[in-house]
């Protein structure tokens, strides 16, 4: 049958399902395609269904990348808050339900938009509807997210306007190889609505498992959202306006019917800062501000503040411009020890450089570029600069915004919308916030026994021993408990009874957290005396090395000389070849090690590209890898210019050999034919590698604790000679490498491994933004 007849029977087939009451709409597609193809003149492109489940994979790397896209989707549809749900999800197979309360979608804007690959809404409206937010998400990366986590999807969703909710169900396993992509349905029903607006998304039958540790790195991952301060609390009419109200995202594990937070911005963020500091104008013109630190034992405190710029001690000075003004922020020095970890730490840091800073909002709506990265509009940065105030006080250590009613228009914008035009009003303004808060920088550098000002007299640093300060309080307190307690007639205790019982349970509380704070403080002693060995005994290691290279030629002339006088006898011959491919193997270990320890000396930092280091480190362990009987992957480099931001060149030694010598251990104690992989790229803003191996894995509980100082899965080591039996550690090596990564602002964890594999872990490193470098 030619293509001519085919055709016209297909379009008579076509006719006929067209005229029926009920038609079959693929059936109708599938015969539209059929004669589509069978056109002599004309050629089209075609999608094959299996398209789906490539981009998913290529287009979402990670399944932390993958939620925070859905995360910033509720954003751009102007959602206030969302709620993630993972319910049994420590392995593959559970669910996840991502439920927001934005605007929701129309049947049209389901199907043009979300049921649309490559949609081009995001691009045409770059700005959400309600309160005019810059949209967050990767264009038309969302559906492909939901395809990355699990096997099938269900949409339920509905706008303000609807009287009823749209529900859609996706299984992706439908999406194969071979099928045209129009040929795939999926069942749309109209179900009653059962909330005002919002959308939520049920994800089931997770492809990975999910952690703690990965579930915290999504909220990390999408801090650039967080407007983290609630403004002050509006009247009616303001609470149904389109002024922003801020976003949040909460993650939950559900056990029963029990939801169990998993982490929030008050534990990510606003519990490690040091002070809050909060000022305003009272309607009569008296400025106040005031300080409130639980780190630093100090309950809110209210302070007078007066607009005489002359006169500082004249608290009674009305601000007259900015009436009804208030600003919060949350002050941070950037110490490793005020935090209460090193991850917060970084963490906290990294946010600090990218979001740091005060924002302004006027009547409810943010003014840029006030408390941008790198704007200065309070002089804070200037002010740290000069030293004058003692205690760190740049943009970064600050998280806060200024709310400014201005319903006189008392404060005008410059006419290209960027920023407030500054007269009397704004300048007022600014000296009333910088002044509010340098006074809270200097009382917190009071309170914590520091010199506050460079001025400041006769200033003596307390040196009193905290442990010393806390035992003498224990001995006194418990000196008055023992004491006894007069005789009294009533049998019902008195108040004063009752007030020493309490007193004396808070005693014995204080009293416990004690010993614990001495059990943590041992744990450091220990620690630091672990680093110093290990500190020492590498400057051995070098020496020792550099004493090696010294004989190393001699070792080649040797060898040389030997092969030639046995050349006739096989035997030994074969191994005099095998004594030199050993020497070969030692050189080329050495020649590595001397030149990291060597490199010890620069001391200025330069950006690492991976390619290079992986490069040097499969070299230096090839034969190694014979001897164990363990196969290298070829390794995969994701992109180009992998460089790190500046590094110490000899760190990426330490960091690859812990990786390499756990992988081995984790491979002997699995009694299997080892194989290792390795794997670079990038993101937006970070180089990554990822080392895997197919050993024995890390159980779910253990995934956060293997970075901890001391923790192993092995004993201490022997001298027995036994390769298997000495493949054991002192539980440093991956906190080592936790140490380095995060002391640039990076990130160390387990994550999910290719097929084959049992164990993966993720080394993130901020990117050199330096691109000529």
């Amino acid at each position: 049958m030619d293509n001519a007849t085919k055709i016209l029977e297909l379009k008579k087939k076509l006719s006929e399902e067209i005229q029926k009451e009920s038609s079959d709409n693929n059936l109708i597609l599938a015969l539209s395609s059929e004669i589509a193809k069978l056109d002599d003149s004309q050629v089209r492109f075609s999608v094959d269904a299996g398209i789906i489940n490539r981009l998913g994979k290529e287009l979402v790397g990670k399944h932390e990348t993958a939620v925070s896209e859905l995360v910033k989707n509720a954003f751009d549809a102007d959602a206030t808050e969302v709620n993630l749900v993972f319910e049994n999800a420590w392995n593959a197979g559970g669910a996840l339900t991502i439920e927001d309360n934005g605007t929701g979608m129309t049947k049209d804007q389901l199907i043009n938009g979300f049921m649309r690959l490559s949609s081009s809404d995001k691009i045409h409206n770059p700005i959400s509807d309600k309160y005019k937010r810059t949209r967050a998400g990767r264009k038309g990366i969302g559906r492909f997210a939901t395809q990355r986590l699990g096997s099938k999807l269900t949409i339920i969703t509905h706008t303000a306007k609807s009287d009823s909710s749209i529900k859609i169900s996706i299984n992706w396993n439908d999406f194969e190889t071979d099928k045209d992509l129009l040929s795939v349905s999926n069942n749309i029903e109209i179900i009653p609505k059962s909330k005002e607006e919002g959308t939520t998304l049920i994800i089931e039958k997770l492809r990975d498992g999910w952690s703690d540790a990965m579930i915290k790195r999504v909220f990390r991952y999408t801090s650039e959202l967080l407007q983290p301060f609630p403004l002050s609390k509006k009247n009616k009419d303001e609470a149904k306006s389109s002024i922003d109200p801020g976003f949040k995202s909460h993650y939950f594990r559900q056990d029963g019917q029990e939801l169990i937070p998993i982490i929030d911005e008050e534990e990510a963020i606003f519990k490690h800062a040091l002070a809050e500091i909060e000022g305003y104008v009272l309607d009569d013109g008296q400025g106040c501000w005031a300080l409130k630190s639980e780190k630093l034992n100090f309950p809110q405190e209210v302070f007078l503040i007066g607009n005489d710029e002359k006169n500082r001690e004249n608290t009674d000075a009305k601000f007259n411009l900015i009436k009804g003004l208030h600003f919060k922020t949350y002050y941070f020095i950037l110490d490793s020890s005020l935090f209460d970890s090193s991850r917060s730490f970084s963490f906290i840091k990294e946010v600090g450089y990218e979001k740091g800073g005060i924002k302004l909002y006027r009547n409810g709506f943010r003014v840029l570029p006030y408390g941008e990265n790198s704007d200065d509009w309070l002089g804070l940065d200037k002010s740290n600069n000069r030293s004058i105030v003692l205690g760190p006080h740049p943009n970064r250590n600050f998280f806060g915004f200024v709310e400014l009613k201005d319903g006189e228009g008392l404060f005008e914008e410059t006419s290209s919308r960027e920023g407030i035009i500054e007269n009397d009003a704004f300048n007022e303004l600014v000296s009333f916030v910088y002044r509010s808060i340098i006074s809270g920088v200097i009382k917190v550098s009071e309170l914590r026994g520091r010199k506050a000002t460079a001025s400041q007299k006769n200033f003596t640093r307390k040196e009193d021993d905290p442990t010393e300060k806390a035992d003498k309080a224990i001995g006194e307190l418990e000196e008055f408990f023992t004491e006894e307690e007069p005789k009294e007639d009533t049998s019902e205790k008195s108040d004063s009874g009752k007030s020493k019982e309490k007193a004396k349970k808070i005693f014995e509380e204080f009293k416990q957290a004690r010993e614990e704070e001495k059990k943590k403080n041992q744990a450091l002693i220990d620690e630091n005396n672990m680093l110093r060995i290990l500190a020492g005994l590498g400057l051995v290691i070098g020496e020792f090395i550099h004493e090696v290279q010294r004989f190393l030629p001699g070792f080649d002339a040797e060898i040389s000389f030997l092969k030639n006088a046995v050349k006739d006898i096989k035997g030994v011959y074969e191994r005099a070849e095998l004594l030199g491919t050993n020497i070969k193997s030692f050189t080329s270990y050495t020649s590595y090690f001397d030149k990291a320890i060597s490199r010890n000396v620069i001391r200025e930092l330069q950006p690492i590209e991976l390619r290079d280091v992986v490069k040097d480190f499969t070299i230096v362990i090839e034969n190694n890898l014979k001897r164990a009987n363990i196969k290298l992957e070829k390794p995969v480099f994701d992109g180009y210019d992998l460089f790190t931001t500046p590094m110490h060149p000899s760190e990426w030694a330490s960091i690859l050999f812990n990786l390499y010598t756990n992988s081995k251990k984790a491979i002997v104690r699995k009694k299997v034919d080892g194989e290792i992989f390795i794997r670079c790229g990038k993101d937006e803003k970070i180089v990554f590698l990822e080392f895997s191996d197919n050993g024995d894995g890390i159980p779910k509980e253990n995934e956060d604790l293997i970075f901890n100082a001391f923790f192993t899965t092995t004993s201490a080591a022997n001298h027995s000679g036994n390769d298997a039996e000495s493949l054991v550690g002192t539980g440093l090596g991956l906190k080592i490498v936790k140490d380095i990564v995060e002391f640039y602002g990076g990130d160390v964890f387990v994550t999910s491994s290719p097929e084959s594999f049992n164990t993966t872990i993720r080394i993130e490193i901020p990117k050199n933004q330096k691109e000529d470098e």
